[in-house]
C-alpha cells in the first residue's frame, strides 16, 4: 500500500498546464498546477507516480468470463473486450475481480495504442514516468446513483458500471435526468489516495509496461555497494601486503638462522654475504667448497669450446681441489688441442689417452687450477 507518492494529470495538449497532488503519510500535503511538477524533497522517498487519464479516452467495460481461474480470465477478456469495440489498434488493460455471481468478473479499460503513447511521451518530455496509469473514472464510486468529479481539469461522471465524460446530453441519455452528485474536495482526495494505494485498474501492463532496468537500485542500495565495493577493494589489497609481510619475515627469519649457523664457524660474521665469504676462505685453504671445484671445470668447459666434437663422458670432483674428467673426441689430435689449451692457461693437467670400443679416441684427465 503506498501512502506516499506523486499524482498528476495528463495534460490535454502539449502546451497545458497539468495538475498535480503530493500525498505523505496518506494525505495530500500539496497540490498546484504547473507545466512539470516540483521534484519530491531531498532524502525523501518519492514514492509512487500515479497519472490520471481523462474519461474521454477509455472505454470502461466489467465483463462475466465465466469459470476461469482469474489470469486465464484476464487474457479472455483481452479479446473479447476488443471485439465489443469500434476501432482497429486497440490497447485493452484489464484487472481481475473475483468471482461475482455467474463467474470471474473482469475490469477493462480499452484505449486506443497511439492515444496511451502520447500521454506517455508528453509525461516523459515532463521529467515523468508514472508507475500507474488509472482511468479518472474509475476514482468515482460505483453507486445507485449518478456522482460526478473534477480532478484538477480532468471531470468524469459514473453510475453504476457505467463511466462517461462530462457531457449533458450524454449523460442524460446514459444517466438518466438526476444531476449527478458532485464530489467534494475531501471526496475527490480521499478517492486520489485509495487510487494510489490500490489502483483499480493499472493501465501500464503488457506493452506498456513500465521497464525497469536490469539493475536498477532502491533508495539507499546505491551507498551500500559503494561500501561494499570499497571494503572488497580494501581486502583485495590487504590479501597481497600479508603475504609479502609474511614472506618478507620468513625470509628475515631463515636468513637470520643461516648467519647463527655460520657464526658457530667463523664467529666474527656479521651479516649472511660476510659468512658466506669467510667459509668459501676457509674451504678454499683447506682445498674444498665451490670456487675450488668450478674454477678448473670451468676451465676445462672453456678449453673444450673452440674445438668441435669434444665431449666429456664423465666429471668428479676429487680432493685437494682437482677434477677427474673424461673427454672423449673422434681424433686424439682433438682432444690434445683442449690438453694444450688447458696448460696454455695455466692449469696443472695429466692425461691417460686410449681408445673404447666405438673408435674414439677417449682421455682421462685430471686439472687442477694454477
Amino acid at each position: 500500500m503506498a501512502l506516499d507518492g506523486l499524482i498528476v494529470t495528463c495534460p490535454l495538449s502539449a502546451d497545458a498546464a497539468l495538475h498535480w497532488w503530493r500525498a505523505e503519510d496518506g494525505h495530500i500535503v500539496a497540490r498546484g498546477q504547473d507545466f512539470s511538477p516540483p521534484s519530491a524533497a531531498p532524502g525523501t522517498d518519492r514514492g509512487l507516480t500515479l497519472a490520471l487519464i481523462p474519461a474521454a479516452d477509455t472505454v470502461i467495460r466489467i465483463l462475466d468470463m465465466g469459470e476461469m481461474s482469474a489470469a486465464q480470465a484476464e487474457a479472455a477478456a483481452r479479446y473479447r473486450a476488443a471485439d465489443l469495440s469500434i476501432g482497429g489498434d486497440l490497447f485493452v488493460g484489464v484487472r481481475a475481480l473475483g468471482n461475482g455471481g455467474g463467474g470471474m468478473q473482469v475490469l477493462c479499460a480499452t484505449i486506443s495504442r497511439a492515444r496511451l503513447a502520447d500521454h506517455l511521451a508528453e509525461l516523459a518530455l515532463r521529467g515523468l514516468d508514472p508507475d500507474v496509469l488509472v482511468p479518472v473514472g474509475l476514482l468515482l464510486p460505483a453507486t445507485d446513483a449518478a456522482v460526478s468529479a473534477v480532478f484538477g481539469d480532468l471531470g468524469a461522471e459514473r453510475l453504476g458500471d457505467v463511466m462517461l465524460p462530462p457531457d449533458d446530453a450524454l449523460g442524460a441519455l446514459l444517466l438518466g435526468e438526476t444531476p449527478a452528485l458532485a464530489l467534494d474536495q475531501d471526496a475527490r482526495d480521499a478517492a486520489m489516495l485509495a487510487a494510489l494505494a490500490d489502483p483499480p485498474l493499472n493501465l501500464r501492463q503488457g506493452d506498456f509496461a513500465r521497464r525497469t532496468p536490469m539493475f536498477a537500485l532502491g533508495p539507499g542500495q546505491g551507498r551500500t555497494l559503494a561500501w561494499l565495493l570499497g571494503a572488497l577493494l580494501l581486502v583485495s589489497l590487504a590479501i597481497p601486503l600479508i603475504e609479502i609481510g609474511k614472506n618478507y619475515l620468513g625470509a628475515d627469519l631463515a636468513e637470520r638462522r643461516a648467519l647463527a649457523s655460520a657464526q658457530r664457524l667463523v664467529p666474527g660474521a656479521t651479516d649472511v654475504a660476510q659468512a658466506e665469504q669467510q667459509l668459501d676462505g676457509k674451504l678454499a685453504a683447506r682445498g674444498a667448497g665451490n670456487a675450488i671445484a668450478t674454477v678448473p671445470l670451468a676451465g676445462l668447459l672453456s678449453a673444450m669450446q673452440p674445438v668441435a666434437g669434444v665431449t666429456i663422458r664423465q666429471a668428479d670432483y676429487r680432493p685437494g681441489g682437482v677434477i677427474g674428467a673424461m673427454i672423449a673426441a673422434p681424433r686424439v689430435e682433438d682432444l690434445n688441442a683442449v690438453l694444450i689449451a688447458l696448460q696454455n692457461n695455466g692449469y696443472t693437467v695429466t692425461a691417460a689417452n686410449r681408445s673404447d670400443a666405438t673408435g674414439q679416441a677417449v682421455a682421462d684427465i685430471t686439472v687442477l687450477a694454477p
